[in-house]
């Protein structure tokens, strides 16, 4: 199963204090251990550079730690370069959904992950991604790896 990762994913399961920690880790871990593939772009290191340098909690961490993090994760999955016909493409489906502003980079990321065919898009906003009539499964993840690879009909 190859499965492409959102911004909201990866920032939850590289934050043990985020809410969503439990069932976005496992992902990272199965990514690390190789039992499935993954996907992510560079504009998906950018956003979760400033997303996780702008937490409003406590912990907080600092552009370079956020840089230490993200590399970790570089290091199990390259993020996937984008060009101008991905942000093109986004544009186009943006504006098919009748969509503005913000939709567009949610755009990016699904167009980018069908393009590269993954099997399956996880994201903790998974209403603002079906807005954009995905081509592939979009589903938040569950911790149990395992289960959703059944329950999407993966196995």
């Amino acid at each position: 199963m190859r499965i492409a990762l959102d911004t909201s994913v990866l920032v939850a399961g590289l934050m043990q204090s985020h809410p969503h920690f439990a069932t976005a880790s496992p992902w990272l871990e199965a990514l690390d251990g190789g039992q499935i593939e993954g996907f992510w772009t560079t504009h998906a290191y950018a956003e979760s550079w400033a997303v996780l340098t702008r937490m409003p909690t406590a912990d907080r961490i600092l552009g370079a730690d956020a840089l230490r993090v993200l590399e970790s994760l570089v290091a199990i999955v390259p993020p996937t370069p984008l060009g101008f016909t991905e942000y093109r493409a986004a544009a186009q489906r943006a504006s098919d959904a009748g969509g503005r502003s913000g939709l567009v980079f949610d755009a990016l990321h699904l167009v980018a992950a069908e393009a590269d065919g993954a099997d399956a898009f996880l994201t903790y906003n998974v209403t603002d991604f079906q807005r954009l009539k995905p081509a592939i499964v979009v589903a938040a993840p569950q911790a149990d790896v395992a289960d959703f690879r059944i329950r999407h009909g993966f196995e």
